[in-house]
């Protein structure tokens, strides 16, 4: 399964964190993903419509290990598992839930050497339909999260496209 995030940390080995949610009605895989964050604390956030600048905030490290401490040790990152959701949501009760527009929500993660992906497919609609799935659950509360992160930092942050000079 393709991970968002995963090819930009391995041709950025400067990023940490890769967030984003596209496919289905968001085909915004152009404009990379909607929240990068490197180790350095550059924050990078895809703009709000099509076509416009990324935004970019430097946050302070303590900013940056709070971030990261709240993805890693609240929400229990690297334990969210595709493999075991993907099989939990097999074995649930009635039919796979399947829709064909849905985006997917994926997180990939590269820190102090360890390197992680989740990818679900359609997370709020199956962790609605499926509540008990504890790492379903997880990652739909982390996606929530990382989505709030990410409308802050766009509304602080500056356009990172190329400035204009002037006529």
């Amino acid at each position: 399964m393709r991970h968002a995030g995963a090819e930009q940390i391995r041709n950025s080995p400067d990023l940490v964190l890769a967030f984003d949610i596209a496919g289905g009605q968001r085909p915004r895989s152009a404009d990379g993903p909607l929240l990068t964050l490197s180790a350095a604390g550059l924050a990078s956030v895809r703009a709000p419509r099509p076509g416009e600048p990324r935004m970019a905030v430097q946050l302070s490290p303590a900013e940056a290990s709070a971030l990261l401490d709240t993805v890693v040790s609240r929400y229990g990152a690297f334990d969210i598992d595709s493999d075991a959701i993907h099989q939990a949501l097999s074995q649930a009760d009635g039919p796979r839930l399947r829709i064909a527009d849905a985006s997917t929500t994926s997180l990939t993660l590269a820190i102090d050497g360890r390197h992680h992906a989740v990818s679900v497919n359609a997370l709020p609609q199956q962790a609605a339909r499926h509540p008990g799935i504890a790492p379903l659950q997880r990652f739909l509360q982390l996606s929530r999260y990382l989505q709030s992160k990410a409308a802050a930092l766009a509304g602080q942050g500056s356009a990172t496209a190329t400035p204009r000079t002037p006529d």
